[in-house]
C-alpha cells in the first residue's frame, strides 16, 4: 500500500505543472516546472505564436505587447523580435528582493520579484520575451505559473520577422524590453497598472450597449 501511494505521488509530480500553494516561495521552481512542458499555441501575432492558458483573457494586442486578465490580475507580455532575430545578449538587472537566472534548453532569462507594500511586482524574461504583473501574496504563485506557460509557448517565425525588420528597420532599431505604457509614469509600474485598470474599466463600460 505504501509503495502504491508513493507511486501516485511521483506520477502527480511528473505530470503537468505542480499544484500551486499560495505560500510557495520557490518561484524559480515554478518557472522551470512549466518550462519543462511542451505547449501548443492558440494565438498568432506579428512574427510569433503563443498560447493563452484556460482562464486567461487577452484584452489588448499591440503586435509585440499583449495585455491579459487572469481573475482580478493583469499580465503584460512583451516580445522582443529584434533581440531574438539578431541574438543579442540579454541585459539583466538583478536588483530585486528575489532574483534567479533562468538557463533552460539553451534559452536564457530570469525571474525578479520585488515587494511593494503588500503587493509583489514580478518580471519574468525568457527566450527574448518578457512578462510583468503585479499581484498579492495569495495569487503570486498562480500568476508566475500562468506567465511561465505563456513565455514557454512563444514560437518565432523567422521569415515573417525578417520581412518586418527589412520593411521597417528604423522603427525597431532601438527596441528594448519595455512595455507599451505611458511615458509620464516612469518606472512606477503600480501607478501604470492603476491607470490601465481604470482605463480598461471605463472602455468596457462604454462598449456596452444601452438597454432597449
Amino acid at each position: 500500500m505504501h509503495k502504491k501511494l508513493m507511486l501516485l505521488v511521483l506520477v502527480f509530480l511528473l505530470v503537468g505543472c505542480s499544484e500551486i500553494r499560495s505560500d510557495n516561495s520557490d518561484y524559480i521552481g515554478l518557472v522551470k516546472n512549466c518550462l519543462n512542458k511542451n505547449v501548443n499555441t492558440n494565438e498568432v501575432s506579428l512574427g510569433y505564436r503563443y498560447y493563452v492558458p484556460k482562464g486567461v483573457h487577452k484584452i489588448r494586442d499591440y503586435d509585440y505587447n499583449q495585455a491579459f486578465k487572469f481573475g482580478d490580475n493583469y499580465i503584460y507580455l512583451y516580445v522582443d523580435i529584434v533581440s531574438y532575430f539578431y541574438k543579442k545578449d540579454i541585459k539583466i538587472d538583478d536588483n530585486g528582493d528575489y532574483f534567479r537566472n533562468i538557463n533552460y534548453n539553451g534559452n536564457k532569462g530570469y525571474i525578479k520579484v520585488n515587494k511593494k507594500d503588500d503587493k509583489y511586482l514580478v518580471d519574468i524574461l525568457y527566450h527574448y520575451s518578457k512578462v510583468e504583473f503585479y499581484a498579492d501574496k495569495n495569487s503570486l504563485s498562480k500568476l508566475i505559473t500562468v506567465s511561465s506557460i505563456i513565455l514557454n509557448s512563444v514560437r518565432y517565425n523567422d521569415v515573417v520577422i525578417e520581412r518586418v525588420l527589412e520593411g521597417d528597420l528604423g522603427r525597431f532599431s532601438e527596441f528594448t524590453y519595455s512595455l507599451d505604457k505611458p511615458e509620464d509614469t516612469g518606472n512606477n509600474f503600480s501607478q501604470y497598472l492603476e491607470e490601465y485598470v481604470q482605463k480598461e474599466e471605463k472602455e468596457n463600460k462604454n462598449e456596452q450597449l444601452p438597454d432597449e
